[in-house]
């Protein structure tokens, strides 16, 4: 049945999204685990779940690596450094600079161009 689901297009992309929004979400975990006392249960349930995330993440890639070229798969990776940032600002309250502005738009420029090709 995964294999079916995975050998559309659009469901291997959509799935794609669904692992780096994973991954991006686990630094949000690992952050909240730093602020803890170390060992403390509250560090352990967020780095627990930052685990966890990271696991989920793992199989999901695994499987989109079967069915998408190495290449585009990790070109797709920079949304990643776009959620974070997001994340950052919105969860956190951290500060936003021009210079991460630039950057991010740079990252999105990069891919917007690498997806070029895939069409």
């Amino acid at each position: 049945m995964l294999d079916q689901f995975l050998n559309q297009k659009r469901n291997i992309y959509m799935m794609a999204l669904a692992a780096i929004f994973c991954e991006s979400f686990s630094s949000v975990f690992l952050k909240l685990a730093g602020g803890q006392p170390f060992l403390s249960l509250r560090y352990l349930f967020f780095y627990g779940a930052a685990v966890a995330v990271m696991g989920i993440y793992a199989v999901a890639w695994q499987l989109i690596l079967e069915k998408l070229p190495l290449t585009t798969a990790y070109l797709r990776k920079g949304v990643t450094y776009v959620l974070i940032f997001v994340w950052a600002a919105l969860i956190f309250g951290e500060r936003i600079t021009i210079q991460q502005v630039i950057g991010i738009a740079i990252i999105i420029a990069g891919m917007v161009v690498s997806m070029r090709d895939d069409h």
